[in-house]
């Protein structure tokens, strides 16, 4: 029993650090596509990736000693169709005329073995029919080739970790995953009936995603630094070979900090019109109602009141506060004051992002110093 629970053991605590590795895919996928995730599209998708992770685990744990698998000398695989039904015919303890053998027949490995292997992908034919949408040969193609590719892992030794393979290749459990993946797709709408269909999910998300959400826009946030530090190793390049004056300016994180808002948020959106690359990416845009074009100037206000009254507080904040035992008496008034009118300030900010969350409402107070609002571009069609 130990050898079945220990992979899902091994999946939950592994399971939130795949999770977080594989967020940021599924969000810019799904803000691109719909606008919106969804908490019950969620629920599905992590849970299949939670049960891949389980069904991983389960083929390749536990996992031996190198030295033990080197004086393995077994067959490395198993090429006779049907040989486990077979070994059950000749092993088990079943007579079908004496119902007193049926549950210690239902308890030997010849039995549990196939069993075991056509429940392994039941799960993934559910999914393949009711959220994928795939056809039933499409489901079978693919459920052949995932249990193809747990196999392929057993045979290699684990992607050649091992000097050979510790557990056995074996056509039978490509047979049996693939029934296994034939019978969830049959029996899918059993377990999925009271669930939407994919087709109301997406269209409950195309209507929410009309919707500007805070995670939306910190989606596309985190898209944009993400491209402005690609460029980091250029502007460490142009730092050492510019003459000294423009090199010391880009060697100056503050200074550098500027150049990047200045350029990509209020230049560069400028002329793509309200969008940067993030926000492209997942379809939204900065208007400035009354103009066709947003005005640069709204940018300039709009991203200064974001960033540079932001920073420039926490700068403040930050000085006063490591300054404030060197100074004296009536310099440390003054420091401590600014140093708590600068966290006021900062704090006004933080409970407007929490008030946004909290009430889903979709302006913050950059939007408002700056009269601009963020829409979605999203299509009606998908």
């Amino acid at each position: 029993m130990n050898s079945y629970t220990l992979p899902i053991k091994v999946a939950v605590l592994t399971f939130p650090f795949l999770a977080m590795f594989i967020t940021a895919p599924i969000l810019i996928y799904y803000y691109r596509k719909y606008g919106e995730l969804g908490k019950l599209r969620s629920l599905i998708l992590y849970s299949f990736v939670f049960y891949l992770l389980c069904a991983y685990y389960l083929v390749i744990l536990p996992l031996p000693e190198v030295s033990t698998v080197a004086q393995m000398t077994g067959p490395r695989y198993e090429l006779h169709l049907f040989q486990s039904w077979h070994n059950f015919m000749n092993q088990t303890v079943l007579q079908l005329n004496n119902p007193s053998t049926y549950l210690p027949a239902m308890r030997q490995s010849v039995f549990l073995e196939p069993v075991f292997n056509i429940f392994l992908l039941f799960p993934f034919g559910v999914y393949c029919r009711y959220y994928f949408k795939f056809s039933f040969w499409k489901t079978i193609l693919v459920s052949f080739c995932l249990s193809l590719f747990f196999e392929l892992t057993q045979l290699s030794g684990l992607y050649f970790i091992y000097p050979r393979p510790y557990r056995l290749f074996d056509v039978n459990d490509l047979f049996h995953n693939t029934l296994g993946g034939i019978l969830g797709f049959a029996c899918a709408p059993l377990f999925t009936f009271f669930l939407p269909t994919r087709s109301e999910l997406d269209s409950e998300s195309l209507e929410k995603g009309r919707q500007v959400t805070i995670i939306r826009r910190f989606v596309a946030l985190a898209i944009d630094w993400f491209i402005i530090g690609l460029f980091s190793p250029i502007i460490n390049y142009l730092s050492n070979v510019l003459p000294p004056k423009a090199g010391e300016i880009l060697s100056n994180t503050m200074s550098v900090f500027i150049i990047e808002v200045v350029v990509y948020f209020m230049l560069i959106n400028y002329l793509l019109n309200g969008q940067t690359l993030g926000k492209k990416v997942v379809r939204i845009q900065v208007i400035e109602d009354g103009h066709k074009h947003i005005r640069l100037s709204r940018l300039i206000l709009r991203y200064s009141a974001l960033y540079f009254l932001f920073f420039g507080l926490l700068q403040i904040f930050q000085y006063t506060m490591t300054h404030l035992i060197s100074v004296n008496h009536t310099l440390f008034i003054a420091y401590a004051t600014l140093g708590l009118l600068s966290l006021g300030i900062l704090l006004l900010f933080l409970f407007n992002l929490l008030y946004a969350l909290i009430r889903r409402k979709t302006r913050l107070f950059h939007d408002k110093a700056s009269h601009t609002y963020t829409i979605s571009t999203l299509k009606k069609e998908v």
